[in-house]
């Protein structure tokens, strides 16, 4: 009986091994990919925006990376049309950074700070004079702000390069407050390619 038990426990710890093994062994061959181009598919079906991204792994913490945004929908712009929306954003482009706040490679959590340059269409209403008469009509300008803000978000590998992160978080624009959209949404459900 004794032996059974000795040998059932020498069994358990060389699967145990060979798992952490394999488990290494997964996580260095994705650490060695430093690069990611992302695509959020969510984004373009659901809400007509082309949201592309870049990552760069530094190190098994930290990674940093550009995303770029273009609004597309006919939704917005005929919300804008008819006055439901004071403004129209059309694209951003966003440098950001990540932090890893788990170990593994293969699926994390992480959080981000992030730089939002973005622009787009306003509409607002201005008082003019003629002949002395004074009217109110509503003005069509564009703007351009930049926002900062943080997000959260993880992360999934599935065979070691392709990638599945979902993330959400919120910027505040801080140059043209009296124009641009106050806040602006980071949101992605994103999956890419790791090489």
């Amino acid at each position: 009986m004794k032996k059974i038990a000795f040998l059932a426990t020498l069994l358990f710890f060389q699967l145990t091994s060979a798992q952490d093994s394999g488990t290494t062994q997964t996580a260095s061959s994705i650490e060695l990919k430093k690069n990611e181009i992302k695509f959020d598919v969510v984004a373009l079906i659901a809400m007509s925006k082309f949201h592309v991204s870049y990552e760069r792994f530094l190190n098994n913490d930290f990674s940093v990376g550009i995303s770029g945004v273009l609004n597309a929908s006919n939704k917005n712009k005929e919300d804008f049309d008819n006055g439901f929306n004071e403004t129209l954003p059309q694209y951003e482009v966003n440098p950001f950074v990540r932090y890893s706040l788990s170990k593994s490679a293969v699926s994390y959590y992480f959080v981000e700070a992030f730089i939002s340059v973005n622009g787009g269409k306003y509409r607002e209403l201005r008082r003019f004079t003629e002949d002395g008469y004074g009217y109110w009509d509503a003005v069509e300008d564009n703007y351009t702000d930049m926002a900062i803000g943080g997000a959260a978000g993880y992360k999934l590998y599935i065979k070691e390069k392709f990638g599945i992160e979902v993330f959400v978080g919120v910027g505040r624009n801080i140059l043209n407050m009296e124009t641009s959209p106050t806040y602006v949404q980071r949101v992605g459900a994103n999956f890419g390619y790791r090489f």
